[in-house]
Protein backbone atom coordinates (compact mmCIF):
# COMPACT_ATOMS: atom_id res chain seq x y z
CA UNK A 1 0.00 0.00 0.00
CA UNK A 2 1.35 3.16 -1.06
CA UNK A 3 1.59 6.00 2.19
CA UNK A 4 1.13 9.37 1.20
CA UNK A 5 4.15 11.50 2.39
CA UNK A 6 3.28 14.68 4.79
CA UNK A 7 3.50 17.95 2.93
CA UNK A 8 6.22 19.98 3.74
CA UNK A 9 5.60 22.32 6.77
CA UNK A 10 4.66 26.02 5.06
CA UNK A 11 4.14 28.75 7.87
CA UNK A 12 0.77 29.37 9.10
CA UNK A 13 -1.26 32.37 6.65
CA UNK A 14 -1.02 35.51 8.56
CA UNK A 15 -4.28 36.46 9.82
CA UNK A 16 -6.38 38.90 7.92
CA UNK A 17 -10.14 40.74 8.51
CA UNK A 18 -11.50 42.31 11.81
CA UNK A 19 -9.75 40.40 14.28
CA UNK A 20 -6.84 41.72 13.66
CA UNK A 21 -8.43 44.77 14.48
CA UNK A 22 -10.07 43.76 17.36
CA UNK A 23 -9.35 46.03 20.50
CA UNK A 24 -7.14 44.20 23.03
CA UNK A 25 -9.05 42.25 25.93
CA UNK A 26 -9.82 44.24 28.97
CA UNK A 27 -7.96 43.69 32.37
CA UNK A 28 -9.20 40.49 34.02
CA UNK A 29 -11.02 41.47 37.18
CA UNK A 30 -11.32 39.03 40.33
CA UNK A 31 -14.53 39.64 42.74
CA UNK A 32 -14.28 38.29 45.98
CA UNK A 33 -17.81 37.50 46.31
CA UNK A 34 -20.39 35.22 48.40
CA UNK A 35 -20.81 37.96 51.55
CA UNK A 36 -23.48 37.43 50.33
CA UNK A 37 -24.11 35.81 47.39
CA UNK A 38 -26.76 37.46 46.35
CA UNK A 39 -25.61 41.30 46.30
CA UNK A 40 -22.03 39.85 44.33
CA UNK A 41 -24.02 38.03 42.04
CA UNK A 42 -26.15 41.15 41.22
CA UNK A 43 -22.70 43.02 40.57
CA UNK A 44 -22.07 40.70 37.97
CA UNK A 45 -25.80 41.71 36.27
CA UNK A 46 -24.53 45.37 36.72
CA UNK A 47 -21.71 44.86 35.04
CA UNK A 48 -23.05 43.09 31.96
CA UNK A 49 -26.29 44.13 31.70
CA UNK A 50 -27.49 45.87 30.05
CA UNK A 51 -25.43 44.78 27.21
CA UNK A 52 -24.08 47.38 24.87
CA UNK A 53 -23.51 45.64 21.89
CA UNK A 54 -19.69 45.00 22.21
CA UNK A 55 -19.40 41.61 20.45
CA UNK A 56 -18.93 38.94 23.74
CA UNK A 57 -14.74 38.25 22.88
CA UNK A 58 -14.55 42.23 23.84
CA UNK A 59 -17.03 42.17 27.09
CA UNK A 60 -15.52 42.30 30.51
CA UNK A 61 -13.57 39.18 31.68
CA UNK A 62 -14.44 39.02 35.65
CA UNK A 63 -13.79 35.72 38.05
CA UNK A 64 -15.84 35.33 40.93
CA UNK A 65 -14.79 33.83 43.85
CA UNK A 66 -18.03 33.23 45.86
CA UNK A 67 -17.63 31.60 49.15
CA UNK A 68 -20.50 32.06 51.37
CA UNK A 69 -19.31 29.85 54.81
CA UNK A 70 -17.23 32.62 55.19
CA UNK A 71 -17.37 34.03 59.25
CA UNK A 72 -20.39 36.34 59.99
CA UNK A 73 -18.63 39.54 59.49
CA UNK A 74 -20.23 41.35 62.15
CA UNK A 75 -20.20 38.74 64.58
CA UNK A 76 -16.69 38.53 64.21
CA UNK A 77 -15.94 42.45 64.70
CA UNK A 78 -18.15 42.17 67.84
CA UNK A 79 -16.52 39.40 69.22
CA UNK A 80 -12.89 40.40 68.21
CA UNK A 81 -12.03 37.45 66.76
CA UNK A 82 -10.74 38.31 62.55
CA UNK A 83 -8.37 35.69 62.20
CA UNK A 84 -10.80 33.54 60.48
CA UNK A 85 -12.23 36.50 58.44
CA UNK A 86 -8.88 37.10 57.74
CA UNK A 87 -7.94 33.91 56.36
CA UNK A 88 -11.16 33.16 53.97
CA UNK A 89 -10.67 36.84 52.59
CA UNK A 90 -6.69 36.38 51.95
CA UNK A 91 -7.25 32.75 50.39
CA UNK A 92 -9.80 34.09 48.12
CA UNK A 93 -7.32 37.29 47.04
CA UNK A 94 -4.68 35.08 46.81
CA UNK A 95 -6.83 32.56 45.04
CA UNK A 96 -8.27 35.24 41.88
CA UNK A 97 -4.46 36.65 41.77
CA UNK A 98 -2.99 33.23 41.13
CA UNK A 99 -5.67 32.66 38.40
CA UNK A 100 -4.59 35.91 36.50
CA UNK A 101 -6.75 38.64 38.27
CA UNK A 102 -5.31 42.31 37.91
CA UNK A 103 -7.12 43.70 39.74
CA UNK A 104 -9.31 42.39 42.74
CA UNK A 105 -12.76 43.55 44.46
CA UNK A 106 -13.84 42.30 47.97
CA UNK A 107 -17.43 42.30 48.01
CA UNK A 108 -17.88 43.33 50.87
CA UNK A 109 -17.41 46.40 53.13
CA UNK A 110 -17.37 44.66 56.61
CA UNK A 111 -14.79 42.36 55.37
CA UNK A 112 -12.67 45.18 54.77
CA UNK A 113 -12.05 45.22 58.43
CA UNK A 114 -9.27 43.02 57.44
CA UNK A 115 -8.07 44.28 53.78
CA UNK A 116 -5.28 46.28 55.35
CA UNK A 117 -3.43 43.38 56.86
CA UNK A 118 -3.08 41.09 53.56
CA UNK A 119 0.63 41.01 52.23
CA UNK A 120 1.52 43.96 50.09
CA UNK A 121 1.75 42.05 47.28
CA UNK A 122 -2.28 40.77 47.32
CA UNK A 123 -3.34 44.04 48.52
CA UNK A 124 -1.65 46.34 45.88
CA UNK A 125 -4.04 44.52 43.49
CA UNK A 126 -7.18 45.12 46.00
CA UNK A 127 -9.43 48.00 45.00
CA UNK A 128 -10.81 49.81 48.45
CA UNK A 129 -14.73 50.28 48.34
CA UNK A 130 -13.59 52.32 50.62
CA UNK A 131 -11.76 54.64 49.04
CA UNK A 132 -14.44 54.43 46.52
CA UNK A 133 -16.80 55.99 48.50
CA UNK A 134 -14.48 58.52 49.55
CA UNK A 135 -13.89 59.49 46.17
CA UNK A 136 -17.51 59.97 45.22
CA UNK A 137 -18.13 61.75 48.54
CA UNK A 138 -15.56 64.25 47.39
CA UNK A 139 -16.41 64.89 43.99
CA UNK A 140 -20.20 65.17 45.70
CA UNK A 141 -19.41 67.37 48.76
CA UNK A 142 -22.68 66.92 50.06
CA UNK A 143 -23.63 64.94 53.26
CA UNK A 144 -25.29 61.54 52.91
CA UNK A 145 -26.32 59.47 55.54
CA UNK A 146 -24.31 56.57 56.24
CA UNK A 147 -26.43 52.86 55.54
CA UNK A 148 -23.98 50.01 56.83
CA UNK A 149 -23.64 47.09 58.85
CA UNK A 150 -23.35 47.42 62.40
CA UNK A 151 -19.91 45.45 62.17
CA UNK A 152 -19.24 48.41 59.62
CA UNK A 153 -19.85 50.80 61.87
CA UNK A 154 -18.63 49.47 65.01
CA UNK A 155 -15.27 49.19 63.45
CA UNK A 156 -15.35 53.19 61.79
CA UNK A 157 -14.96 51.50 58.69
CA UNK A 158 -15.55 54.57 56.64
CA UNK A 159 -14.95 57.25 59.53
CA UNK A 160 -11.41 56.00 61.18
CA UNK A 161 -8.60 57.69 59.99
CA UNK A 162 -11.03 60.03 57.19
CA UNK A 163 -10.64 63.42 58.20
CA UNK A 164 -13.74 64.70 56.19
CA UNK A 165 -16.05 61.72 57.32
CA UNK A 166 -17.11 63.40 59.82
CA UNK A 167 -18.44 66.42 57.27
CA UNK A 168 -19.48 64.51 54.58
CA UNK A 169 -21.28 61.39 56.73
CA UNK A 170 -24.06 61.13 59.16
CA UNK A 171 -24.05 58.05 61.04
CA UNK A 172 -27.04 55.86 62.37
CA UNK A 173 -28.58 56.07 65.68
CA UNK A 174 -28.56 53.13 67.48
CA UNK A 175 -32.24 52.28 66.94
CA UNK A 176 -31.62 52.89 63.34
CA UNK A 177 -28.70 50.95 63.11
CA UNK A 178 -30.58 48.05 64.65
CA UNK A 179 -33.35 48.45 62.40
CA UNK A 180 -30.55 49.24 59.22
CA UNK A 181 -28.87 45.58 60.26
CA UNK A 182 -32.16 43.37 59.91
CA UNK A 183 -33.43 45.28 56.72
CA UNK A 184 -29.99 43.89 55.40
CA UNK A 185 -30.28 40.31 56.41
CA UNK A 186 -33.43 40.39 55.25
CA UNK A 187 -32.08 41.26 51.77
CA UNK A 188 -29.97 38.33 52.43
CA UNK A 189 -31.96 36.16 52.03
CA UNK A 190 -34.51 37.22 49.47
CA UNK A 191 -36.47 39.69 50.59
CA UNK A 192 -37.80 42.09 47.97
CA UNK A 193 -35.49 44.92 47.37
CA UNK A 194 -38.40 47.12 46.77
CA UNK A 195 -39.22 46.98 50.52
CA UNK A 196 -36.17 48.40 51.97
CA UNK A 197 -37.65 51.89 50.30
CA UNK A 198 -40.04 52.45 53.46
CA UNK A 199 -37.00 52.18 55.61
CA UNK A 200 -35.81 55.29 53.48
CA UNK A 201 -38.77 57.07 53.42
CA UNK A 202 -38.78 56.90 57.37
CA UNK A 203 -35.13 57.35 57.74
CA UNK A 204 -33.72 59.93 55.18
CA UNK A 205 -36.24 62.78 57.02
CA UNK A 206 -34.97 61.64 60.00
CA UNK A 207 -31.46 63.18 59.52
CA UNK A 208 -32.39 65.92 57.08
CA UNK A 209 -30.78 64.45 54.17
CA UNK A 210 -32.04 62.99 50.74
CA UNK A 211 -28.90 61.23 49.98
CA UNK A 212 -27.28 57.77 51.64
CA UNK A 213 -24.23 55.54 51.43
CA UNK A 214 -25.10 52.37 49.70
CA UNK A 215 -22.11 51.23 52.48
CA UNK A 216 -23.16 47.82 52.63
CA UNK A 217 -22.67 45.23 49.52
CA UNK A 218 -26.50 43.98 49.99
CA UNK A 219 -27.78 47.59 49.71
CA UNK A 220 -26.48 47.25 45.83
CA UNK A 221 -29.46 44.92 45.46
CA UNK A 222 -32.00 47.91 47.07
CA UNK A 223 -29.97 51.06 44.47
CA UNK A 224 -30.72 48.73 41.50
CA UNK A 225 -34.11 47.82 42.15
CA UNK A 226 -34.49 51.61 43.15
CA UNK A 227 -32.98 52.22 39.57
CA UNK A 228 -35.23 49.62 37.34
CA UNK A 229 -38.36 51.62 39.16
CA UNK A 230 -37.67 54.87 38.17
CA UNK A 231 -37.07 55.84 41.24
CA UNK A 232 -33.40 57.20 41.56
CA UNK A 233 -34.28 60.58 41.51
CA UNK A 234 -36.25 60.01 44.84
CA UNK A 235 -33.26 58.33 46.20
CA UNK A 236 -29.76 59.20 45.31
CA UNK A 237 -27.10 57.13 46.83
CA UNK A 238 -23.79 56.75 46.10
CA UNK A 239 -23.12 52.97 45.63
CA UNK A 240 -19.49 51.91 45.67
CA UNK A 241 -20.53 48.62 43.81
CA UNK A 242 -22.32 50.41 41.07
CA UNK A 243 -19.09 52.85 40.76
CA UNK A 244 -17.02 49.04 40.46
CA UNK A 245 -18.87 47.58 38.14
CA UNK A 246 -19.52 50.42 35.58
CA UNK A 247 -15.41 51.03 35.78
CA UNK A 248 -15.13 46.84 34.84
CA UNK A 249 -17.61 47.37 32.06
CA UNK A 250 -15.38 50.36 30.97
CA UNK A 251 -12.03 48.76 31.24
CA UNK A 252 -11.28 51.42 34.39
CA UNK A 253 -10.50 49.43 37.18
Amino acid sequence: MTRLSAPPDRPAPAPSGPACDAPPALPLVGVVGGMGPLASTELLRSVYLPADGRPEQQAPRVLLWSDPAVVDRTEAIGAGRLEALYRAVEKAVEGLATAGAERIVVACVTAHRVLGDLPPALLRRCVSLVDVVHEELARDGRPHLLLCTKGTAQAGILTAGRPTAARHLLALRPDDQEALHREVYRLKTGGDPLGTLDFLRTVLPRYGVRRFVAACTELHLVTRAVEAAGLSAEFPAIDPLAVVAGRIKNGEL
